[in-house]
């Protein structure tokens, strides 16, 4: 018979053991995510997950997305580099700060704003970060941003130069003789994937990753394009008469007279989706890679992971090319969240949302509180249940006065005069066929034009556009008028 003591003895001890596990894995349960936030240059929707292309291939992005949801209506809050990553970083819409373009000096409203880097540094995150965050405006050197940045790997040359013969600077392609190791995006793998395995954990770590392909020029190793053999290469789906029902403010940004009458003229069509194509298979090596890099690192089930391109891409519908529309092709983006202990493998949400609200999604998935200036609604009932209500439209704004919105199956486009658009996405996917063109009548969608405009800014509204100040002169006055 045993000992009383002794059964005594062995409880207290189990107990006491079982209390010590049991608070580890509370402290384990409880300690802040790690936040992995991977940000693509240039990137449509020429991915397996959302089938842009039908010879697009991408197995490990399609793997990285997922592993948590992919939001298949996602739009950047603008169709160009600068503003929408601004727009992103920030929480605040280009028509409340200014940054309309490219060349909008976003440094003077970033420096003083609470940013997502700078939020997360403030709440206790080691925050570290390379290649292509921002546009232009990364603010090395300062204590209140990074904790450690790293800069922008470049491809090491020499590179080509105006190989496909339109001499049009870095709008060009074609493949070069190196190796994956020559090129910027993988030597920022590289130090992503020893910073994940690296970095001590006595701290949250936010790993900010910018790739900058598939942003022109689209130079990559010769591999990818053989990949996608010339003579296969199918073109998009356009049709010739696609500027028929447009108005004049929409010709004149599809700008029909520039890169695409250069692109046939040059019979470059075909080189340069292959060009491209070439580009996205690059760029999901590399994602492969580090993906692998944060399965193997350890922390992979204690990572909320966002992925996000910064806009989408034209190569010839509405005979335009690059960015820099209102069209569904220039502002889809490819967007999706990993949150450990929320979201759910292979989950996808249709609802419209635009990048306003990731700041205030990630700061709820981290436990953080949001900064009051951000100005976009959570994401996460979507998270939590991707077919709950979601009341909120998705809005795009490219240059003061020219927006698109996008609720349900409409998606609207208002320019600054007042011209506008409407197209039917659910029976009209490619946007062929516009329901305010000049033959049709219009008059059953007063009612749908009248609710989505009511949802969009006002020019009085809207901000100045944030100009560079010229030498010896000051800088343009922000104020809305």
């Amino acid at each position: 018979m045993r000992s009383p003591i002794r059964v005594e003895l062995v409880l207290f001890v189990s107990l006491f053991l079982g209390g010590l596990s049991t608070s580890k894995a509370d402290d384990t349960d409880n300690r802040p995510k790690d936040v992995l936030f991977i940000a693509v240059d240039d990137l449509n929707d020429w991915t397996g997950h959302l089938g842009g292309h039908v010879q697009a291939s991408t197995p490990n992005i399609d793997r990285l997305v997922n592993r948590g949801m992919v939001f298949t209506n996602a739009h950047c809050a603008a169709p160009a580099c600068n503003p929408s990553r601004a727009a992103l970083m920030s929480g605040r819409r280009p028509y409340e700060t200014g940054i309309y373009v490219n060349g909008s000096p976003s440094h003077e409203v970033l420096k003083d704003t609470v940013t997502i880097n700078r939020h997360f540094l403030a709440n206790g995150y080691q925050v570290l970060g390379g290649g292509k965050i921002y546009h232009g405006f990364q603010s090395e050197g300062r204590d209140d941003t990074w904790t450690q940045w790293i800069g922008n790997p470049k491809d090491k040359g020499p590179l080509p130069h105006n190989v496909n013969g339109l001499d049009q600077s870095h709008f060009d392609w074609g493949p070069l003789s190196c190796e994956d190791e020559a090129m910027g995006d993988h030597q920022l793998t590289d130090w992503a994937i020893k910073t994940l395995k690296q970095s001590p954990r006595t701290k949250p770590l936010f790993l900010a990753v910018g790739y900058v392909k598939p942003h022109l020029p689209w130079y990559v190793p010769q591999k990818y394009f053989d990949r996608f053999p010339l003579d296969e290469i199918q073109l998009p789906a356009v049709q010739e008469n696609d500027l028929a029902d447009l108005p004049p403010s929409a010709i004149k940004m599809a700008k029909p007279d520039g890169d695409h009458r250069a692109v046939r003229k040059n019979d470059q069509w075909k080189q340069g989706v292959q060009g491209y194509l070439a580009t996205i298979s690059f760029l999901d090596d590399q994602v492969g890679r580090l993906l692998q890099g944060l399965e193997d690192s350890g922390r992979a089930d204690d990572t909320i992971v966002v992925w996000w391109t910064d806009h989408g891409w034209h190569l010839g519908e509405k005979q335009h090319w690059r960015k820099f529309a209102l069209w569904n092709d220039a502002t889809h983006t490819s967007l999706a969240i990993t949150a450990p202990g929320i979201t759910q493998p292979g989950q996808r949400c249709d609802a419209a949302v635009d990048y306003v609200s990731l700041y205030p999604t990630i700061c709820e998935l981290a436990g953080l509180p949001t900064p009051k200036h951000v100005q976009g609604p959570s994401w996460m009932p979507l998270l939590k249940d991707p077919d709950a209500e979601w009341d909120h439209p998705a809005i795009c704004t490219h240059g003061r006065g020219n927006h698109a919105i996008y609720q349900d199956k409409w998606h609207l486009i208002r320019y600054t005069n007042g011209d506008l658009e409407l197209y039917d996405r659910q029976n009209d996917p490619n946007e062929w066929n516009n329901l305010l063109g000049p033959n049709q009548d219009s008059t059953a969608l007063q009612g749908v034009v009248n609710r989505l405009e009511s949802q969009l800014p006002t020019l009085k509204q809207e901000a100045d556009p944030l100009e560079t100040p010229k030498k010896g002169g000051s800088k343009k006055n922000n104020k809305k008028k």
